[in-house]
């Protein structure tokens, strides 16, 4: 498949999974942009600095890039602790970055991946499907997500733009930076192993949709900090 013109913005890809993304689309063509808080100062694609936490001048910086092949919501944050013991800035953080920036940025890109017929990825987490303590918001917010997408995917689908909604394991990234927890010595995935996972969704044949991919650690054990 060519991917020599196309264009894929990615969110979040200062760091972790979304960076890691964002080097593999470049490396397989595309002319990435990416967005997030601080860059290193060597990256293989396009790089645009700001704070995601402000969506109208994050959905403003996004205006005059043009249609896209391919939308990656990679862009979150993640506090702990038992829901009563959350400030309240923390809650709202949670909801504008994880679930209401994904939103609306699909709905800014949604004209030109249906002219180009192109994709959303949307990362989402294994906190989606399960009863998280210590993570009650997170674990709701990215259940939004992963309902959003799975709906979107049927409302566009005949329109030809794919929605993939990716629900990774435990990563060993700085979003746990708050947790109380950590994994243990070899039971949580690498950012290169779920990029990896999502180009081979990415690259699957025309027609064919890996409409949710949930990607685990083969062992998984945590310790308390």
């Amino acid at each position: 498949m060519e991917m020599t013109s196309k264009t894929a913005v990615v969110t979040g890809a200062s760091s972790g999974i979304g960076r890691a993304i964002a080097k593999m689309l470049s490396s397989e063509g595309y002319d990435v942009i990416g967005f997030g808080r601080k860059f290193e100062a060597d990256n293989p694609f396009r790089t645009v600095e700001m704070d995601l936490t402000d969506i109208p001048r994050a959905l403003n910086a996004m205006t005059d890039i043009g249609p896209v092949d391919i939308l990656v919501n990679c862009a979150g944050c993640a506090y702990y602790g038992v829901h009563g013991q959350l400030a309240s800035g923390e809650i709202s953080e949670m909801v504008r970055v994880d679930l209401e920036l994904p939103m609306l940025l699909c709905r800014q890109f949604l004209p030109g991946l249906r002219e180009r017929k192109g994709m959303i990825v949307n990362i989402a987490s294994v906190t989606a499907t399960r009863i998280n303590t210590h993570a009650a918001c997170y674990g709701a917010v990215k259940a939004g997500l992963r309902s959003f997408g799975r709906s979107l995917f049927e409302e566009e689908r005949k329109n030809g733009v794919k929605v993939i909604t990716v629900c990774p394991d435990l990563t060993d990234t700085a979003l746990y930076r708050n947790a109380d927890f950590a994994p243990d010595s070899g039971s949580c995935l690498t950012a290169d192993e779920v990029a990896r996972a999502v180009m081979n969704a990415v690259t699957a044949p025309e027609g064919v949709v890996i409409s949710e991919l949930e990607i685990r650690p083969q062992f998984n054990k945590i310790v308390k900090k």
